[in-house]
């Protein structure tokens, strides 16, 4: 077991890697409060896409269907999609779940059928994928995919030195980004390394941005695609988890308190969602949490929201000004936080 306590270089070392503290954020800190909404229709709703009106729930635990349909604007339950099995448009399950190129649609990974598949925004009857693309050979490894441009993907891998990999929808390796050698202190294998540093990926194809949020260290990635740049943003408590490194990976002590549990790439921020909790401490308060760090595009910290409800997963409606959350309570529903950065 190697216990890493991490030193922080300065910015000055380091012009593309942001620290902040608790400290230094205490002033950013507002109290939003949130409006729980119960939906019958959700027996164990886990993630959540706000797009063109429309709110997508997917279950963890499907029926026929692992995708729930809403009105935006005032929850109403439009239709159920996304067809579960392992036939043509089927999928065993839905691990996460993304806008997209197109207007009129939205995309469901599932990791345990390697599958990235389609779905519209309205009703047409029909649960089953429009399209699906499958991953095989050197894009089998890949994971949390997100599209790039109308034909590539971004993706990390399971072993690789690098931090940002780009295929091409037939699985043709297109171009990476990064390296994991150096991010955290000894001489550890990239596997380890990524392993340490695994967690949401998102992306806006339009504006070439993408986002990388750790689970296990509080460290969260800014990718700019066309410059190549990559912005590392540490904190609040800038540390490096005990771990053991293995053949497949990292073993993380629990000891350690988690990181972001969910992260949203929108069009002018990138928001958070951070637990702070050690394992002990999920066991005896419950899990969901209650900050959520608000940065500009560049990684600075604007806002620090303290939910008066705790989350478990969110998305964001940038225009409206609405965080949307899983309550993490016995009867999970759907929570609807306003917010105002400007104030």
């Amino acid at each position: 077991m190697v216990i890493l306590l991490g030193a922080c270089n300065s910015s000055k070392d380091k012009p593309n890697e942001k620290i902040f503290t608790w400290n230094s954020i205490s002033s950013l800190e507002k109290k939003i409060y949130g409006e729980k909404i119960v939906v019958e229709e959700l027996k164990m709703p886990k993630r959540l896409l706000y797009k063109n009106d429309k709110l997508l729930i997917t279950e963890s635990a499907p029926g026929n269907n692992f995708v729930h349909v809403f009105d935006g604007k005032n929850l109403k339950y439009l239709f159920p999609t996304g067809a579960v099995g392992y036939g043509p448009g089927e999928m065993p399950n839905a691990w996460t779940i993304e806008s997209g190129i197109d207007e009129n649609t939205f995309w469901v990974y599932s990791l345990e059928g390697k599958v990235f598949s389609e779905y519209g925004l309205k009703n047409v009857n029909d649960s089953k994928a429009f399209t699906q693309v499958r991953q095989k050979e050197d894009f089998y490894l890949a994971m949390g995919l997100t599209w790039s441009s109308d034909s590539t993907f971004m993706t990390f891998l399971v072993r690789g030195e690098d931090k940002f990999v780009e295929f091409s929808t037939d699985g043709t390796r297109v171009k990476s980004y990064g390296k994991w050698k150096g991010l955290v202190p000894g001489n550890f294998e990239d596997h380890v390394i990524a392993d340490l540093h695994q967690g949401k990926l998102m992306g806006d194809p339009s504006a070439g941005k993408f986002i990388k949020a750790s689970i296990f260290r509080d460290h969260l990635e800014i990718l700019d695609k066309k410059s190549g740049q990559i912005i590392g943003i540490n904190g609040p408590e800038n540390s490096i988890p005990e771990f053991q490194a293995v053949d497949a990976g990292a073993v993380v002590t629990s000891d350690h308190p988690l990181a972001y549990m969910d992260a949203f790439l929108g069009k002018e921020h990138i928001f958070g969602l951070y637990s702070g909790k050690t394992d002990k401490e999920i066991r005896e308060q419950g899990r969901g949490e209650t900050d959520l760090f608000v940065f500009d595009l560049l990684g600075n910290v604007k806002a620090v929201l303290k939910l008066d409800t705790p989350i478990s997963s969110f998305t964001v409606d940038e225009k409206g000004q609405r965080i949307f959350g899983i309550t993490t309570d016995r009867e999970p529903g759907v929570v609807v936080f306003d917010y105002n950065l400007e104030k």
